[in-house]
C-alpha cells in the first residue's frame, strides 16, 4: 500500500500576524451542521489528506506564533479519535522541524490504534518522539513554560468526559502548563458551548476551518485566545454565500486571530 500525502506549504515568516478580526466579520456555523459537512468532505478527500493539512497548520501555529525554543518540552495528550491523530501528526511535523523534546501521552493503548492514526504514531516515534505516562509528568522536571497540546477530544461529545479521558483532563488542568487545544478544548460542546465537567482550560484554541457555534458561545476563559485556520476542507462545500465569506476570512492569511 502506498500512501500519498497532499499537504500545504508552511509560512515564510518569522511570526504570525496577530491583527485580530472581529467576531462579527467571521462566518460561524452551528456546530452539528459543521460536523456533518466536515465528515462528508473528509470522507471524500480521505482522512490522510485532511489530517496532514491540519497537522501542518497546527505546527505552523506552534512554530510561528507560540515560538518555543527547540529544546523546550512539548507534551501532547491524545485520544482515540481523529483529533488525537491530528495532535500526533502535529508532533511528528514539529520533530521534523527540529523540536527535540516532544512527549506523547495516550488515553489508550497504542495497540488499539488503526489506519492513519497508527501510521502517524509510528512516524512520531521514528522521528524521535517519546511515549510517556501521565505519572511521568509528576516525577519529571518539566519547566513552567512547557507547552501542552490537547488532542484528547474533538467535536461531537454530548456528555461529561469520563474514565481515562476525564482523568487526563483533570490532570492537565492541575499541571498548569500552557495549553493549545486542537479545534476545541476537550470537554466543550461544539454546538451549545456547554462546558462539561471536566473541561480543558486552554490558553489558545486553534479552530479548524469553520468556526463552530460552541466555540463562541462557550466560556472564553476555557477557550482562551481563539484562532482559526484554513484546512483544505474547501470553501465550495459550505454553500455559495457562506463559502464566499469563508474565502474572504482567509483571503490574506491561512491562520487568523478572532476577537
Amino acid at each position: 500500500v502506498i500512501f500519498i500525502y497532499f499537504s500545504v506549504p508552511s509560512f515564510e515568516m518569522s511570526k504570525l500576524d496577530e491583527t485580530p478580526i472581529s467576531l462579527s466579520e467571521v462566518p460561524v456555523m452551528e456546530g452539528d451542521e459543521m460536523r456533518l459537512i466536515d465528515l462528508e468532505v473528509t470522507e471524500d478527500l480521505n482522512v490522510y489528506r485532511t489530517m496532514e493539512t491540519v497537522g501542518i497548520r497546527t505546527a505552523d501555529f506552534v512554530q510561528y506564533y507560540i515560538q518555543p525554543e527547540e529544546d523546550q518540552d512539548i507534551i501532547i495528550v491524545s485520544g482515540k479519535g481523529n483529533n488525537g491523530g491530528n495532535s500526533i501528526t502535529t508532533g511528528r511535523i514539529l520533530l521534523g522541524r527540529g523540536y527535540r523534546n516532544i512527549k506523547l501521552i495516550l488515553s489508550h493503548s497504542p495497540e488499539v490504534m488503526k489506519g492513519v492514526a497508527s501510521e502517524q504514531f509510528d512516524l512520531f516515534l521514528k522521528f524521535g518522539g517519546s511515549l510517556i505516562h501521565k505519572r511521568d509528568v509528576l516525577t519529571s522536571d518539566f519547566a513552567p513554560n512547557t507547552l501542552l497540546i490537547d488532542g484528547l477530544l474533538g467535536t461531537g461529545i454530548t456528555r461529561s468526559p469520563s474514565g481515562v479521558v476525564g482523568e487526563l483532563i483533570e490532570e492537565v488542568n492541575k499541571w498548569g502548563f500552557r495549553v493549545l487545544s486542537c479545534d476545541i478544548p476537550s470537554g466543550l460542546n461544539h454546538s451549545t458551548g456547554e462546558a462539561y465537567e471536566p473541561c480543558i482550560r486552554a490558553k489558545w484554541t486553534l479552530n479548524y476551518h469553520v468556526v463552530k457555534s460552541g466555540q463562541v458561545k462557550g466560556p472564553r476563559d476555557l477557550v482562551g485566545s481563539l484562532w482559526t485556520c484554513e484546512t483544505n476542507l474547501t470553501f465550495t462545500r459550505f454553500g455559495s454565500d457562506f463559502g464566499k465569506r469563508l474565502k474572504m476570512l482567509y483571503a490574506s492569511k491561512p491562520i487568523v486571530r478572532i476577537t
